[in-house]
C-alpha cells in the first residue's frame, strides 16, 4: 500500500524554510571553521612541551617513559601556573575593587552584567509576533524590534570597568587551560614515541642476506 502525504507550503513558509536552511548552512560552516582554528591553535600550543623536555631527552638525562612523564608533568604544571598568573591577578584585583566599591556605595545587590548591557542594543525577544510555528516548531519569523539603544549611564561606571576585567580574566584563564591540556596530550604521545622500539622496514631474511654479503671478502686481484 502506498501512502502519499502531501505538504502544502505557502510563499511565506517557503521563504522561511529557505532562510532556515541558509542559517543552518552558515552555522555549519562557522562551526567547521572554528573547529579548524581550535585544532591549529592547539597544535601550536602543544609544541611548547617539546621545548620544555627537549634537552633532558636529547642528553639522555631521562632514561624511561615514567621519568619522562613525571618530568613533563612537573614542567607543564609550572608553565601553567606561570601563564595563568595574569588572569588570577586580574580576577583578584577586580574582586578587591568590587568589595571596596560596594563597601563605599552600599550597592551589593546591583547587577553588573545588566548594567553593562546598557552599552549594547537590546531587542524585544518577548514579542510573540516575532515568531511563527512551522510543522509544530516555533521559529523566528522576523528580527525583533529594538527596545533600547546603546546608552552610557554615569552611575554604571563601575560595571563598565568590572565586566571587561572579568571577561578578560575568564578568557585568559580558559586559553591557558587549553594550552595545558594540549601540552599534556603531546606529553602522553612523547612518552610512547620517544622510547618506541619499532620494526618498521625491517625484514629478517633481508638482514641475513645483507650480513652474509658483508662477510664475504672482496676478490683479490
Amino acid at each position: 500500500m502506498n501512502i502519499l502525504v502531501g505538504i502544502t507550503l505557502n510563499d511565506s513558509d517557503r521563504r522561511l524554510l529557505i532562510a532556515l536552511l541558509v542559517v543552518a548552512l552558515v552555522v555549519f560552516l562557522l562551526l567547521g571553521a572554528l573547529g579548524m582554528l581550535l585544532r591549529f591553535v592547539t597544535e601550536r600550543m602543544s609544541k611548547r612541551m617539546d621545548y620544555e623536555i627537549h634537552d633532558a631527552v636529547i642528553y639522555r638525562v631521562i632514561q624511561t617513559p615514567e621519568q619522562l612523564a613525571k618530568y613533563g608533568r612537573a614542567k607543564n604544571r609550572a608553565l601553567f601556573w606561570r601563564q595563568s598568573s595574569p588572569a588570577v591577578l586580574i580576577a583578584l584585583a577586580s574582586l578587591l575593587f568590587f568589595i571596596v566599591y560596594n563597601l563605599v556605595t552600599k550597592r551589593w545587590g546591583e547587577d553588573c552584567w545588566a548594567n553593562f548591557s546598557s552599552l549594547f542594543y537590546q531587542f524585544d525577544w518577548g514579542d510573540e509576533e516575532n515568531f511563527v510555528t512551522v510543522f509544530g516548531v516555533t521559529l523566528l519569523a522576523k528580527w525583533p524590534d529594538v527596545i533600547s539603544k546603546p546608552t552610557w549611564v554615569n552611575d554604571y561606571w563601575a560595571s563598565y570597568l568590572l565586566v571587561p576585567l572579568w571577561l578578560t580574566a575568564i578568557v585568559y584563564y580558559l586559553v591557558t587551560c587549553q594550552a595545558y591540556i594540549a601540552r599534556a596530550l603531546l606529553l602522553n604521545k612523547r612518552t610512547h614515541s620517544v622510547f618506541e622500539k619499532s620494526l618498521d622496514g625491517f625484514n629478517f631474511f633481508d638482514d641475513v642476506k645483507n650480513s652474509a654479503n658483508s662477510s664475504v671478502p672482496p676478490p683479490q686481484q
